[in-house]
């Protein structure tokens, strides 16, 4: 790395809202001569150094944990006085927590430093998130270089955190972002520029570079751990999907509350774990010590480490803290839940009794919940026809489903299953995922996996057990795809008590078609194409529509047009999905071909495609 006084008199960006009164960080990124990267230096506002262990503001902290904004007002984690002393500032001398380091042009942060940071008068300079573009397009401007150098080193950041294999998602136009655990968050509508981008990924990376500080030197700190869900799927897919489903509003949010359900929180703990939804061996939080305690808690460890004075918290204290903030993280989450738990059970009551084609998903999941208990009420089965043909049912609203155990809704049940099995095969992981959480004290669905066939042409078979229950063998081309139908066979199998004793499955004697009934995986690369090869597309087949009607394939048209091409002795729909545009903004564009009929949808999703051509084949008749 270059020496570490590279970058001790350019400025130190202050990226944040304009009203902020809470600036934790600051950071100057400088590019190394010969396009070698970027010198980067990192300061982290020096919070221990203004709250003392056990003082009013100390203990305010640990009640509170984080600060919580509010519509109305913000609730400061240290209170106002201590927020004020220890906040970054243009006008004022402030103590940091230093991380210098070189960024390769790769993405790596290597030769990192820690250390105690000193941040003159003037050093720093207070940037709105809404100034960020106009800057970055204005080559006069006295911060353009500075932070055109951010924005480049943010974007290699970025792409290394994805060819690792991160759950790394931003669109700013429309406001979603993932958050470190996979989740899609929200974004405040004055931080939705590239600025949003590069304050994040300077802070992962400091954050990682610090973890891994500290764990070479033995220190124990609150490392942030996150573990995987094995039923949650592949980063590759998940990106697949958010991909597939950002310009569709409908689709996005059930994929929202799909992976809220499937994707596990993050943890503090004093021992290392890894961090999957990051990809990352080491992670901690140090950058935002104003507004979160843990970062606070770790910032004195370090601290102390550095001074070489004694720990603030023995080894058991550190772990019983990180205990503490992960319990009270869960009874936050029970208390909301309990908060609104009375007043929900008696909308829910009323709600049961109006137009259920008029409640919102959410709404309709409780009504569904509470019903389930009783025998199946008339208007519930024809809801539950209309919305599964129209593409709204949800993971959770099957997961409770299939939980009811009066006979009356034997053939609902098995009428959704059937549909969502065909449809959406890619549902069937969720379900099993939900039903699980929901059901904590029963066995997991366990699926069990054959292969045959030569390299070339590989088969896959799987069978699932749902509740001791073993469902039928699944055979299929790829192996994914065979676990998604065996879980869905397995519920079925359940529902009805057929048990599947088979050993072994049944091996085709020909091969299944290869056909592909899914998209190919999506492209990380903007601009490029997601499928590998262009497609050839036949002259187009004559399709019998006889007796079709124009607005119930339009209610589901990816369905309908599955269907109508089994119905025609077609091979199933072929997908192709582009992905233009910056990172940050994606552009997407599906593309469907069935029997030599193509359609194509811009700046949108996989349904949109689907309805494109359901109309231009209702318009050759």
């Amino acid at each position: 790395m270059a020496s570490p006084t590279t970058t001790d008199m350019s400025p130190l960006l202050m990226i944040d809202s304009a009203s902020a009164r809470d600036r934790d960080d600051a950071f100057s990124v400088i590019p190394l001569a010969g396009g070698r990267g970027w010198a980067v230096e990192v300061h982290i506002a020096g919070v221990a150094d203004v709250v003392g262990l056990g003082s009013v503001a100390d203990e305010q902290a640990f009640l509170r944990a984080e600060t919580r904004y509010l519509r109305s007002r913000t609730i400061a984690m240290l209170g106002d006085t201590a927020e004020r002393a220890a906040t970054l500032t243009t006008e004022a001398v402030r103590t940091s927590l230093r991380v210098t380091g070189t960024l390769t042009t790769d993405g790596r942060l290597v030769d990192t430093a820690v250390g105690r940071g000193h941040i003159p008068t003037g050093r720093c300079v207070a940037v709105d998130h809404a100034e960020v573009p106009n800057i970055l397009t204005d080559p006069a401007h006295p911060l353009h270089a500075q932070l055109a150098a951010a924005d480049a080193a943010a974007r290699a950041l970025l792409t290394a955190r994805r060819d690792g294999g991160a759950l790394a998602f931003y669109d700013l136009t429309q406001g979603w972002a993932s958050s470190e655990d996979g989740a899609i968050v929200a974004i405040a509508a004055e931080l939705r520029t590239v600025a949003y981008v590069i304050v994040q990924e300077m802070m992962i990376a400091t954050n990682e570079a610090v973890a891994l500080w500290c764990v070479e030197r033995g220190l124990p700190i609150l490392f942030r751990n996150h573990r995987p869900n094995p039923v949650a799927g592949s980063t590759d897919e998940l990106m697949h999907e958010i991909a597939a489903a950002a310009g569709d509003p409908d689709l996005f949010a059930k994929l929202r509350g799909r992976l809220l359900s499937t994707l596990r929180a993050a943890t503090y703990d004093p021992t290392v774990h890894g961090h999957y939804g990051l990809r990352l061996s080491a992670y901690t939080h140090v950058t935002s010590p104003l507004r979160r305690v843990a970062d606070l808690i770790n910032q004195r460890v370090i601290f102390a480490h550095l001074d070489h004075s004694p720990a603030p918290y023995t080894p058991d204290q550190l772990a019983a803290l990180g205990g503490d903030l992960n319990r009270r993280t869960r009874a936050a989450r029970e208390a909301k839940k309990n908060h609104f738990k009375h007043a929900d059970q008696r909308i829910v009551a009323e709600q049961a009794t109006t137009d259920l084609t008029t409640l919102d998903s959410r709404t309709f999941h409780k009504v569904l919940k509470s019903a389930a208990t009783a025998p199946l009420r008339a208007e519930l089965a024809a809801e539950l026809v209309r919305r599964v043909d129209a593409d709204l049912l949800t993971a959770p609203d099957v997961a409770v489903l299939i939980d009811a155990a009066d006979p009356t809704w034997l053939p609902i049940q098995l009428r959704i299953l059937d549909t969502l099995a065909d449809t959406h095969p890619e549902m069937g992981p969720s379900v099993a995922s939900v039903w699980r959480q929901t059901h904590p004290d029963q066995p997991p669905t366990d699926l069990e996996i054959r292969r045959n066939g030569a390299d070339h042409n590989p088969l896959f078979a799987a069978r699932a057990t749902h509740l001791g229950i073993r469902g039928p063998w699944a055979t299929e081309t790829a192996k994914k795809p065979a676990e998604q139908a065996a879980l869905w066979a397995a519920m079925r199998a359940q529902l009805t008590g057929t048990d599947h004793p088979d050993t072994e499955p049944d091996w085709p004697t020909t091969a299944p078609s290869t056909q592909p009934t899914t998209p190919p995986p999506a492209s990380e690369e903007p601009g490029s194409a997601i499928s590998a090869e262009p497609h050839c597309a036949p002259a187009p087949a004559a399709l019998n529509l006889d007796g079709a009607k124009m607005s119930k394939a339009l209610s589901n048209p990816t369905a309908w047009l599955m269907s109508l091409a089994q119905n025609n002795d077609q091979p199933p729909p072929e997908w192709e999905f582009r992905t233009d545009g910056p990172a940050h903004a994606p552009r997407f564009t599906a593309t469907v071909h069935l029997a030599g009929h193509t359609a194509t949808a811009e700046a949108t999703a996989k349904t949109a495609a689907a309805t494109a051509l359901v109309e231009a084949l209702f318009g050759r008749q």
